[in-house]
């Protein structure tokens, strides 16, 4: 439960972060999101945030980053070991299988329908 919660606020804080950083992109400075037109200094500590080097080193590496990935996963945060560890905790066989299906999406992936494949090969050589 209190994964799902700070989870769940995570995402609402990075993407209400990340509407006023499309926002100060496309209108610069000067516009103040409605959101923060009652609240100057917030919105003047967000542009000085933005306009960081540090921000934008980060920005620049995260965008590089993104190109880079060879598959999608949908399970937040969490890395895909404690899924792992939850299976075999459950008594599974071969925990790593089914931890793979929910953290990747096999079905539209192909990249991550063909690393499944292989997986299954390398445990049925293995067994």
């Amino acid at each position: 439960m209190w994964a799902w919660l700070e989870e769940k606020t995570s995402t609402i804080y990075r993407d209400w972060k990340g509407d006023f950083s499309r926002h100060y992109k496309k209108y610069g400075r000067e516009t103040i999101p409605p959101d923060l037109i009652h609240r100057q200094d917030e919105w003047d500590w967000l542009c000085w945030h933005f306009e960081s080097a540090d921000f934008k080193t980060r920005s620049a590496a995260n965008t590089t980053n993104r190109g880079k990935k060879e598959s999608e996963h949908h399970t937040g945060r969490l890395p895909i070991i404690y899924r792992v560890v939850h299976h075999k905790e459950k008594g599974e066989e071969f925990p790593v299988i089914p931890a793979y299906t929910e953290t990747y999406d096999t079905v539209n992936d192909p990249k991550a329908a063909k690393n499944l494949e292989c997986e299954c090969e390398c445990i049925c050589l293995l067994s």
